[in-house]
């Protein structure tokens, strides 16, 4: 099987590559110019996809490309729409036109849903989001419906949770270790009793894997998450204890705009494709841990 990672050098991108090199034929493409087999150099801007397609045949794209930060895409819309919008109808409209038979995954984010008025989440409730990023990614499931409702082509929108794990150097935890670096005491946002449904990247492998083999590539879309509730203020605390036990956490009550109150998934669906979690918050956040103090 050929398989194609946009995005390879990111963070999700690049565990998806290592994930599945081992049994499969997987490239990578980015804007990192390096000279790698197997590797595609893009360009930043006005970044065309054709020729990928027009050369190779794959019997699989996977989009782990774009802007991943909601301050940025409050900061800069147009910036992150380019990224998330327009990247995904000029990969779609390339797989169209060159390999029709390519079966395209869509990285999306439980962003779509803002605050849910009801939780679990299902893939049901309707969308409500919070930030320029959440619309954006809304808009990037409608094109991969549009593409296949009009173009038959086969296509998955993922509505990631909480991901973090080793290689992640953003977000909460990267944010709390570099704050552990130059203090004993770190302040986070929030009150701490704000909830995330966090997943483990390798869990987040394993559900891409069940999606290749099982998934419907209706153009529909999937929950992917550990299915578990858990506080910031909880998370926050095993990560230090992980980190260094001396560490004091305080909560400055601020909430960051686009932040979700609450978040927790009901995975029904991906579950039906044969998932389920493995690595419990505890075994994740002391893997993170370990990582970060050896690569400091």
């Amino acid at each position: 099987m050929k398989i194609l990672v946009i995005g390879s050098k990111g963070f999700i991108g690049a565990h998806t590559c290592r994930f599945f090199s081992t049994e499969h034929d997987v490239w990578g493409a980015d804007v990192i110019d390096v000279s790698e087999k197997n590797y595609i150099f893009l360009n930043k801007q006005n970044t065309n996809f054709e020729q990928i397609f027009l050369t190779h045949a794959f019997d699989f794209c996977i989009n782990a490309s774009g802007n991943g930060s909601v301050p940025v895409s409050i900061n800069q819309p147009v910036f992150d729409f380019e990224l998330n919008v327009t990247n995904t109808i000029k990969l779609l409209d390339a797989i169209r036109v060159h390999n029709p038979d390519c079966k395209f995954i869509n990285m999306s984010s439980a962003a779509v849903y803002g605050n849910p008025a009801q939780i679990p989440v299902k893939e049901t409730l309707q969308a409500n989001p919070l930030s320029p990023y959440g619309w954006h990614k809304l808009y990037s499931e409608h094109i991969c419906k549009e593409y296949y409702y009009l173009y038959n082509l086969k296509t998955i929108n993922l509505r990631l949770f909480s991901v973090y794990g080793e290689f992640l150097k953003k977000q909460l935890f990267w944010d709390t270790y570099q704050k552990a670096l130059r203090s004993k005491n770190i302040e986070l946002f929030g009150s701490g009793f704000e909830t995330r449904d966090f997943i483990y990247i390798s869990d987040l492998m394993n559900a891409i894997n069940c999606i290749i083999k099982r998934g419907l590539f209706n153009g529909e879309a999937v929950n992917i998450a550990s299915g578990i509730q858990t506080t910031i203020k909880e998370a926050a605390e095993t990560f230090c204890r992980a980190i260094d036990p001396e560490l004091v956490i305080t909560f400055n009550n601020i909430v960051k705009p686009g932040d979700p109150l609450n978040w927790k998934a009901d995975i029904s669906i991906v579950r039906s494709f044969g998932f389920e979690p493995k690595v419990n918050i505890e075994e994740g956040l002391i893997n993170t841990a370990k990582w970060l103090k050896e690569n400091k």
